[in-house]
């Protein structure tokens, strides 16, 4: 059985960068809502949103990544959601469904470096 620390696949980045974001269920015209990262891996990320938005929603994303010249898009499905504390909030968990190899790369070498460095000084 694996321990808590061995479940993920890919390791996690606690960042704070900006995202847009549509769920594929709402007409184009309605455009995209703006969120943040609360943290991201290769595999997905957790987003905070301003709405509750359901589980297994397909979601089209597009996200603002340092390492990267242009925002990345992706297709992400929301796996899991709940109430980020007494602010009129959620806390979203979505798993990448579609995004380029390359960004998915760019993704996970960022986090090993950063979460490295961060061992290091700690």
């Amino acid at each position: 059985m694996l321990r808590a620390s061995e479940k993920r696949k890919f390791p996690r980045l606690n960042a704070y960068h900006l995202v847009k974001y549509r769920p594929e269920s709402w007409p184009a015209e309605k455009g995209f809502v703006l969120a943040s990262i609360k943290d991201i891996s290769a595999g997905g990320m957790q987003i905070v949103i301003d709405e509750l938005v359901p589980v297994t929603s397909l979601l089209t994303v597009y996200i603002n990544f340092p390492r990267l010249p242009q925002p990345l898009p992706c297709k992400a499905k929301v796996k899991w959601i709940k109430k980020a504390g007494k602010l009129n909030k959620f806390v979203a968990g979505l798993e990448f469904v579609e995004i380029d190899d390359l960004c998915r790369k760019n993704i996970a070498e960022s986090a090993e470096l950063i979460n490295k460095i961060i061992k290091e000084k700690g």
